[in-house]
């Protein structure tokens, strides 16, 4: 495979539901990478293209062990964006096969839809814009004066990477006071200290957080981490916002809270009960959608121009790290631990312009 790439089979998956962009064609096109393009959406459909491919680069596909069982020839799963939780990692590196993800292309642009859904969210907006298109103006009145400033409101983030941060920066301009939870309360965190963000127990957190946004990935230890108890440890009037993951949260309880008023408001950009990347399009039925007081969004928090641009140009250089005989950068390989089936050289960040350039 490597140095010849005439004979490195690179297989782009999603070809139709996430169409290789301006950029990334151009990148493939620059370092000599001719993809396959393929659009497959049952693990026994990707498997007939896959089975020989010595990369494979992938999107929102699943890639579980009955697939990953028979890559063979496979070096690297290249993720082109940030979760990994489709793909079976654990069957990838017991395998040899290194998993590459770009973790932080679209931070700032999920920073600012969260913001986004806070900001809507606590003004009420979408329930105002209603009363102001029914006539309603002094319904509208009488319940804005209900609302509270958003700086008499406290942020609670769940996970304190670079989303949660991003989204701080943003909070505190406006005049909320931010806490935070993660996996371990006592690690140092110089971030925390220098924006002033106390870090706290869940529960704490759940009982005290005018708005809660939920910043962790999907794995074993946080699948339905806010189960129907957790849920209903929540401030009653809180708003609650989910930009990660939807298996993290026991929708069906959400949607009995936010109905039953025990919860003022949710933003979603993320579902577990409502398929947003399966063969076919239909508006969605589950109830959790249909609240008046759910603002939805269809998992496009990280689309940008900008992260479209950064997340391909990301994906590409790992890919081209490997094909060439390098690691990827190391802060974008998921499996760290792993040893991979062909050796490999050591990332070398100053290989991707020397191709380019020769």
């Amino acid at each position: 495979m490597q140095g010849d790439l005439s004979r490195t089979r690179v297989v782009r998956l999603n070809a139709e539901m996430f169409p290789i962009s301006a950029t990334e064609r151009r990148l493939l096109q620059r370092y000599g990478v001719q993809p396959v393009e393929i659009e497959a959406a049952n693990p026994e459909q990707i498997l007939k293209h896959v089975r020989d491919a010595h990369v494979i680069c992938v999107v929102s596909a699943k890639l579980p062990a009955a697939v990953i069982d028979h890559l063979d020839e496979c070096v690297l799963i290249s993720r082109i964006g940030n979760g990994t939780d489709r793909i079976d990692v654990a069957r990838a590196t017991e395998r040899g096969i290194i998993v590459s993800n770009v973790p932080d292309f679209s931070t700032q642009e999920m920073a600012d839809h969260v913001m986004g859904m806070i900001l809507v969210l606590t003004r009420e907006i979408p329930r105002m814009e209603g009363h102001m298109k029914s006539g309603d103006f002094a319904l509208a009145r009488t319940e804005s004066l209900k609302l509270r400033r958003m700086s008499a409101l406290t942020l609670g983030l769940i996970g304190w990477g670079a989303s949660a941060i991003a989204v701080t920066q943003r909070a505190q301009a406006c005049g909320m006071k931010v806490i935070a939870t993660r996996r371990d309360l006592n690690k140092p965190s110089p971030e925390a200290t220098a924006l002033g963000v106390s870090m706290v127990s869940l529960d704490e957190l759940l009982e005290s957080s005018d708005v809660v946004s939920l910043h962790l990935p999907l794995a074993d230890g946080t699948r339905r981490l806010l189960d129907r108890d957790r849920l209903e440890q929540m401030k009653k009037g809180a708003y609650f916002i989910n930009a990660s993951r939807g298996d993290i949260v026991d929708e069906d309880a959400l949607a009995e809270l936010l109905q039953s008023g025990h919860l003022a408001g949710a933003g979603l950009d993320t579902f577990g009960v409502v398929e947003i990347f399966g063969e076919t399009e239909s508006p969605p039925t589950h109830p959790l959608i249909g609240l008046d007081n759910v603002i939805a969004t269809p998992h496009v928090s990280a689309l940008s121009v900008d992260s479209s641009r950064d997340v391909a140009t990301g994906s590409v250089h790992n890919l081209v790290s490997v094909l060439h005989g390098h690691m990827p950068d190391p802060e974008q390989i998921v499996n760290t631990g792993v040893v991979p089936r062909s050796p490999l050289k050591p990332h070398d960040p100053q290989l991707v312009g020397e191709i380019a350039d020769g």
